[in-house]
């Protein structure tokens, strides 16, 4: 499904974007529509933020921009999608590290980060969340905790964003560290787990803070913790993992964007310093900020320096939970 960027939409994003013709991108950029594929359905964290961000690349750049989604298991599809896709400019997509730890585990994953896709930028950070639902009447982890022996072991189920990533791993591990062994259920995206909780048909979740804020402030769910180090200044009523006692929970979560493996290095340069200058916009950072997500961005080498890296440190993370490779 594509998601053209409409004049409302422009809008909604930011019309303040707008930039004479003459300081618009130079011709390497490629004529026509350009399209950002994302791996999970509409009305999720990524939804939300990669339309800022198309917003901004819209008006910066002179050419229409459009979100192509690609909903599947783990968001692994935008990155299938990109690596068959020609190397011309066109095409990008917008992946989070969620997304990559599922080459760790699962040998039918359609593509490998590290050499099917060709690294732009980094985006930003953000922090895992894990919350529960208003219908079972906690306030606090303690409460959860008090809430969870209490009754039967259904109540020790909690639903995932992403399947075989971190974002269903913080949920074991949090289940390990407060003594109650935590069971996943896998979701596609955020939007029918968000509608999970606030009707009660699943007491607990995990996923990125970007997908639950906007829920939390209209009373669909109730954030518990985050696995930052500091607290969020748009959410400064909701603790962290390290303030709960819990430092081994502390985990950051990043999105970036990729383009298709033999970009030319004029187009990777031309791309890397487009995205970089959107991000690093007074009114996309705001805006970003607001979704709990911090701006950071990155050179292509740099960007690549980081995934090796992330990729030891998520093997060592999983050899320690026991997670092995799904036959």
């Amino acid at each position: 499904m594509v998601s053209p960027l409409t004049r409302r939409s422009l809008v909604a994003a930011g019309a303040a974007f707008a930039v004479p013709a003459s300081a618009r991108a130079q011709t390497t950029l490629p004529y026509g529509t350009i399209r950002i594929f994302i791996g999970y359905p509409s009305s999720g964290g990524s939804d939300s933020l990669v339309h800022v961000i198309a917003g901004a690349l819209q008006q910066q750049i002179g050419r229409s921009v459009t979100v192509d989604y690609k909903p599947g298991p783990s968001g692994a599809a935008a990155g299938e999608q990109l690596k068959k896709s020609a190397p011309n400019g066109n095409t990008l997509a917008f992946i989070p590290s969620a997304t990559m730890v599922g080459k760790l585990i699962r040998p039918d994953f359609p593509f490998n980060p590290q050499t099917d896709l060709q690294p732009l930028t980094l985006a930003g950070t953000y922090p895992t969340a894990f919350c529960v639902s208003p219908k079972i009447g906690v306030a606090t982890l303690a409460d959860y905790v008090q809430w969870l022996k209490a009754g039967d072991p259904q109540r020790a189920r909690f639903g995932t964003t992403t399947p075989d990533s971190f974002t269903q791993y913080f949920g074991t591990m949090v289940g390990r560290e407060i003594g109650v062994p935590l069971e996943s259920v896998p979701y596609r995206g955020a939007r029918p787990l968000v509608a999970d909780l606030e009707e009660g048909r699943i007491p607990a979740g995990t996923g990125g803070i970007t997908s639950f804020l906007t829920p939390q402030r209209g009373g669909r769910l109730k954030v518990l913790m985050i696995s930052a180090a500091k607290r969020l200044k748009v959410a400064p009523q909701v603790p962290t993992v390290v303030e709960l006692g819990f430092p081994k929970l502390v985990q950051t979560n990043w999105y970036a964007f990729f383009a298709p493996p033999g970009m030319s290095a004029p187009l990777v340069a031309a791309w890397t310093a487009e995205l970089r200058k959107a991000l690093q916009s007074r009114e996309v950072s705001e805006q970003l900020g607001q979704l709990g997500f911090e701006v950071q961005t990155s050179s292509p080498d740099e960007l690549a320096e980081r995934l090796a890296s992330d990729f030891r440190n998520w093997k060592e993370l999983l050899d320690s939970l026991g997670v092995k490779p799904i036959n």
